[in-house]
């Protein structure tokens, strides 16, 4: 059997992404809120049921960007149990992470531990929907009601994802995505921001396109290139076309992962609240050595997972270890291969393996 990695990423058929590619040629523009551009925002608008959507070249500036348009200061509450963009982009705009820890059983950020950490210079929460699964996402809004604060939800893993029968991307003052080449839905790179008002929407463009207004008139010294390219967007606007699909692909895959894995005592899953898009197969082991023993023999037989995420990011951006059940999850965690490719009997050889330790 051929090496099977955690995720491989999805290719349209060639030939009908290739009528797009000549759509390009005959316009001649390749860039600046083309026509591509213009129609990724329209059919992502339709897709998700979200009226205020900007289209970027890549998620981590949308998060630049949502940062500086709901112009945060101070503190914001964050998750250590993520990617290391959403930390990285707050100590880049300037704005201090303060860790909340995560919930044993979700993986997201623990909405009871919230409230004990807001003080006077606390102006935000940031919060990551984890491989999709969505946030306690009323709970947090109503504490950010309570105390004043911006909500930013970070749903780069999320696309497509739905809680209490509304897109993922309804919620928070501002909502990111990112179209990077590993996730469900991608336009090779990119990235977005869902808003609540064409204000917003007016207010972020600015900062994407060098603080110019829509005539190209400079009105502001605040703003950088963002601009998502015209091949880009026309990869987005097939792949849009084939998304379904592959969450049912992908659904098959992980529930089978979860009926030939379940039995497996020194497992545990992720506790699901809300509609996933299966783009990450998750596994807790027992250990952190039982881990690294699972990790070393898949590899030994061609399977490679990854260890997302790993470290806890407490452990690089802060100076004390408050959330030790995050850094506990983080040294136990794996996930497994998971891709519109992955076949039946992949998944049952992964699970010989991992079922033989």
């Amino acid at each position: 059997m051929d090496n099977i990695y955690v995720t491989k990423t999805f290719m349209p058929p060639l030939d009908e992404f290739i009528e797009y590619i000549k759509e390009i040629w005959e316009t001649g523009i390749i860039t600046n809120d083309g026509p591509m551009f213009q129609r990724l925002e329209n059919e992502l608008a339709k897709f998700t049921g979200q009226k205020y959507v900007v289209c970027m070249c890549n998620g981590t500036l949308a998060l630049h960007i949502a940062i500086r348009a709901l112009e945060l200061q101070g503190k914001v509450i964050t998750t250590p149990f993520t990617h290391v963009a959403s930390s990285g982009s707050l100590f880049w705009e300037k704005c201090k992470p303060v860790y909340c820890d995560i919930d044993p059983e979700t993986l997201n950020i623990d909405p009871d531990k919230i409230e004990t950490l807001i003080d006077k210079d606390t102006t935000a929460i940031l919060a990551v929907h984890v491989y999709s699964n969505p946030c306690y996402v009323d709970i947090i809004d109503t504490i950010a009601k309570k105390y004043n604060l911006k909500v930013i939800y970070d749903s780069a893993h999320a696309f497509g994802a739905i809680y209490k029968d509304k897109s993922i991307f309804s919620y928070g003052d501002l909502s990111m995505a990112s179209f990077n080449a590993t996730k469900g839905f991608h336009t090779v790179e990119g990235g977005a921001l869902f808003a609540r008002n064409e204000e917003m929407v007016a207010k972020i463009r600015r900062l994407a396109y060098f603080g110019m207004d829509a005539q190209r008139n400079i009105i502001q010294r605040e703003g950088t290139n963002a601009k998502l390219i015209e091949f880009c967007a026309a990869m987005g606007l097939l792949n849009l076309k084939y998304f379904n699909s592959g969450v049912a692909n992908r659904k098959l895959r992980y529930n089978q992962y979860l009926e030939l894995l379940r039995s497996n005592k020194k497992l545990r899953f992720q506790k699901i609240i809300g509609e996933i898009n299966y783009s990450y197969m998750p596994i807790l082991c027992e250990t952190k050595e039982h881990k690294e023993q699972v990790l070393q023999y898949l590899n030994a037989n061609g399977v490679y997972p990854r260890e997302y995420f790993k470290p806890s990011l407490e452990t690089i951006f802060a100076d004390n270890i408050n959330c030790p059940i995050a850094l506990d999850i983080s040294q136990r965690v794996l996930c497994l291969p998971m891709s519109d490719y992955l076949t039946e009997e992949q998944v049952s050889y992964i699970c010989k393996l991992i079922n033989n330790i």
